[in-house]
């Protein structure tokens, strides 16, 4: 690796956007969580409210303008409302990616939202039946209805929404697509369930066929609105028409911070990413399609399991 990974290697350009796994807990048990694994592993290990300040400081210094703080679990952290505040002071704006657990709290919510720009809530059906039946959680979607109404009564604050999609809540995607809107939603994510931790587990009874996915997303993008509509990890051609909507070609260059296990020891390290390509392929189909610069194809564990035969070049 470079001496300064997070300048581009041909422009020179400093990466602006820093993502922060600082928890490794979660309350929720969701049947594709992509950080299943990493949270067994690493939950003995408390990211500290030190190290999280030498990461902000040195990451700022380096031309960092936003952070998102994920997990497990963002607001549990019990120092979250002063690394918000620190963030805040050393100019970042500042993201969560959140199942809204602490947020749904008026006393913590009063604490953490003025020092909170935006959320990325994790909604994933339209009702507590179905959201719950992949959280696993009973009461889950009435603490996240309530994070997200506080949200919303505060000034300035943007809330987003990821919805995975899987098998078990497909057939309800265009009724949790109209729910996001109608919660004051300015961006919804569609993700493709990732084969990473439960995810890659039980992938294969996870995911969607390519071409089912496609049939779904003209009826996602009727349903939203004047939502902004992103498709994560779809390669363009499942897309069809609406391959502009892809993740692909609005993703933001980032360092990603988490632990990484070493022989003798874990160690906090980032991970320097300038292309939406992890887990994903481009095989021999993508070679003609003229987005192959754009689209970093098919995740390896779908091609694995079926194919590559619904890839369609552009």
């Amino acid at each position: 690796m470079s001496d300064t990974p997070w300048l581009h290697p041909e422009t020179g350009q400093p990466m602006r956007r820093l993502e922060f796994h600082i928890t490794y807990h979660c309350p929720e048990r969701c049947s594709f969580c992509s950080e299943e694994h990493r949270m067994s592993a690493y939950e003995a290990f408390p990211v500290t409210f030190g190290r999280v300040a030498r990461v902000l400081r040195e990451q700022a210094e380096r031309g960092i303008e936003s952070v998102h703080f994920t997990g497990g679990e963002p607001t549990i952290h019990p120092q979250f409302v002063e690394i918000l505040q620190l963030a805040k002071k050393l100019g970042m704006r500042t993201s969560i990616g959140t199942i809204g657990t602490r947020l749904a709290d008026p006393a913590f919510a009063a604490r953490a939202l003025p020092f909170l720009d935006e959320a990325l809530f994790s909604l994933h059906g339209p009702d507590a039946v179905t959201h719950e039946s992949l959280t696993r959680r009973p009461g889950s979607f009435a603490r996240l209805e309530r994070a997200m109404a506080l949200g919303r009564a505060q000034p300035g604050f943007r809330i987003f929404v990821n919805t995975v999609l899987v098998r078990e809540n497909a057939h309800r995607l265009v009724e949790t697509v109209k729910l996001a809107r109608e919660r004051g939603a300015e961006l919804l994510v569609v993700s493709n369930v990732t084969p990473e931790g439960a995810g890659e587990d039980a992938y294969g009874a996870l995911t969607l066929r390519l071409g089912e996915i496609q049939a779904l997303v003209p009826q996602v993008i009727e349903a939203a609105g004047p939502m902004i509509v992103r498709f994560f990890g779809v390669p363009a051609c499942a897309l069809g028409d609406s391959r502009v909507f892809a993740n692909d070609i609005h993703w933001n260059p980032r360092v990603t911070f988490e632990w990484v296990r070493h022989p003798d020891r874990v160690s906090l390290e980032g991970l320097y990413n300038w292309q939406p390509d992890r887990k994903r392929m481009q095989t021999a189909t993508c070679g003609s399609c003229s987005w192959n610069q754009l689209c970093h194809g098919v995740f390896a564990k779908y091609v694995e399991l079926f194919g590559d035969g619904e890839l369609r070049g552009v």
